[in-house]
């Protein structure tokens, strides 16, 4: 399952909802598909929204201490300021970990690699890169 960035930050603005079986109003235009589409068959329309929030939910599990960061930051609507004051972090390194919680969960699935070797390659691609535009 391929999942945008846009349908991740909805399902986890809605997993309250989706966790209890109920489908939320949806708001035209935030997604580019909308998960709950017509389906064939025995199925519920918010059959697959609610599919979608336990797959992201597997997927940020594999983050660790970044996707509890992301859920917290989408789910509560919490700023990543507040998170950090709360949980004693620098303000950077909520913002960080959010973001690459997000990014690593919505590419193709399943990984080859592990969380940590993605993040390690990313730092190490990032400084590569800034290299060539010092």
């Amino acid at each position: 399952m391929r999942l945008t960035k846009q349908a991740v930050i909805w399902v986890l603005a809605n997993l309250k909802e989706l966790r209890a079986g109920e489908y939320p109003e949806m708001h035209l235009g935030y997604l580019e598909r909308p998960l709950a589409t017509r389906t064939r068959g025995h199925h519920a329309p918010f059959e697959n929204p609610c599919l979608a929030a336990a797959e992201i939910e597997k997927r940020l599990k594999v983050c660790g201490r970044d996707g509890f960061l992301t859920k917290v930051h989408y789910c509560m609507e919490e700023q990543d300021e507040e998170i950090a004051r709360s949980l004693s972090l620098p303000a950077e390194a909520v913002s960080k970990g959010v973001k690459d919680a997000l990014s690593y969960i919505t590419n193709t699935w399943p990984k080859s690699r592990g969380y940590k070797e993605f993040k390690e390659r990313k730092r190490a691609t990032s400084r590569r890169g800034s290299r060539y535009f010092d």
